[in-house]
């Protein structure tokens, strides 16, 4: 697996490709706490290139995303494709994550409504 990082401001876009699994989700937690150390508080991840999850995978995610809740930010995904969108519906993350289409529509959703 491969991560990554492109930091703007507070917020980190993590780029995810090949499999997040058990054998690969302490990568990617070293890169997100690379991006709270350059005070990232906000995060997207794009999930386009992700080839396969286990639910050691999914649990980092839902890690990320109660982390950055404390920290009051947030996180979007996107570029999930029809077999993760699967798996995110199949365990009710779909309700709890929040998906976007592309990096750029996850990035727009931070933008102030006005």
């Amino acid at each position: 697996m491969k991560v990554q990082t492109d930091i703007r401001d507070d917020l980190a876009i993590l780029a995810v490709a090949g499999e997040l699994n058990a054998d690969s989700v302490a990568k990617f937690g070293e890169a997100v706490e690379q991006a709270h150390t350059q005070a990232a508080r906000d995060f997207i991840v794009d999930l386009s290139e992700v080839t396969s999850v286990d639910s050691a995978g999914l649990e980092c995610l839902v890690r990320l995303q109660r982390e950055a809740e404390e920290q009051l930010g947030m996180v979007q995904f996107c570029g999930a494709d029809q077999t993760l969108s699967k798996i995110f519906e199949m365990t009710r993350l779909d309700k709890r994550f929040t998906l976007h289409p592309s990096v750029d529509a996850a990035i727009a959703s931070f933008a102030p409504a006005g």
